[in-house]
């Protein structure tokens, strides 16, 4: 069963505000990503959460939800939520600080009003999924800009310099030199021959050898297109034609043979309805798609506690 703390954690990720009846209301701002060129430091979009104690409006939202995934009544997951609004006040008034995990803590300040800080390890912002924080590392020069001039115009000045030639000396050499090249010529004749000779031995060899492996191998070919002749999961499932509805995303990638990858493996596991899609520069890979928000979060209840996956809504 999950507790009413589990239960506001996982409705900030598909609501923008969540309603606490009798304790006030959680207000989801999103941010954009940011570029820092003075600290160096790239972060990610986000989500930065309030608390407005003035907003405590009676709705079923967290009710419905409880009710829901513990499959208990209404009026059990009301008396949970009342029981709940009213431990954290009797803390808050020992001036004791309530502690809700993944979401922030509570407290009084000095003229007893609540303050509330968020928990910056989670990120509400489904945008933000697969992304992190980093600060890009200067690339360091090993050589000065004046060193690397100097050595451009050594390397221009070598280049410009005119060669001499002892043309006597050239002459005396030349009937040595004609002699030298016949010999290694003939050496080379003999060395071209010998390789001949060994390449046709060994080819022979080799031909051979290949025509017995040629036959293994278009066994094991045979057995692999059994197998795949015989593997009925489908290699894509086309996305959804209804624009509203509810998907739950399993991870984004960059290529999409990758994706195409995730996709097979999610429809073996049991999820049918599992496809790819491309937004923007990437690959989404949904678990599949639901005509209602309720549905899409009871399902991925399910994959959390299974252990299959965690995964984000994306309406």
């Amino acid at each position: 069963m999950i507790s009413i703390i589990e239960a506001i954690s996982d409705l900030l990720f598909v609501r923008d505000t969540v309603v606490v009846p009798g304790l006030g209301a959680f207000v989801k701002k999103r941010t954009s990503a940011k570029v820092n060129p003075v600290a160096n430091y790239f972060s990610t979009p986000s989500c930065d959460v309030d608390f407005d104690a003035n907003l405590r409006e009676d709705n079923d939202l967290i009710v419905n939800y409880m009710a829901e995934e513990n499959n208990i009544s209404k009026e059990e997951a009301k008396n949970q939520l009342v029981m709940f609004v009213s431990e954290c006040f009797s803390k808050l008034k020992q001036k004791k600080k309530v502690e809700l995990e993944h979401i922030g803590i509570l407290s009084y300040d000095w003229d007893n009003n609540l303050v509330f800080v968020q928990d910056k390890s989670v990120n509400y912002n489904a945008d933000a999924f697969g992304l992190s924080d980093f600060s890009p590392e200067p690339v360091n020069q090993s050589k000065s800009k004046e060193e690397i001039k100097a050595e451009i115009e050594q390397q221009q000045k070598e280049k410009n310099t005119p060669v001499t030639v002892d043309e006597e000396a050239v002459h005396q050499d030349d009937g040595q030199n004609r002699l030298k090249k016949r010999g290694w010529w003939l050496a080379g004749a003999a060395v071209i021959a010998l390789l001949f000779g060994l390449f046709y031995f060994n080819t022979h060899r080799v031909d051979q050898g290949l025509k017995d492996n040629t036959n293994q191998t278009q066994q094991v070919n045979t057995g692999n297109d059994e197998l795949l002749a015989g593997n009925d999961l489908p290699l894509d499932t086309v996305k959804p034609a209804v624009t509203d509805s509810f998907r739950i995303i399993a991870g984004c990638y960059d290529q999409e043979e990758f994706a195409q990858r995730i996709v097979v493996s999610l429809q073996t596991k049991g999820f049918e309805q599992a496809y790819k899609e491309k937004r923007g520069e990437r690959w989404y890979v949904a678990y599949g798609w639901y005509p209602t928000e309720e549905e899409a979060v009871a399902i991925l209840r399910d994959i959390r506690e299974s252990g299959k996956g965690k995964g984000w809504i994306l309406k």
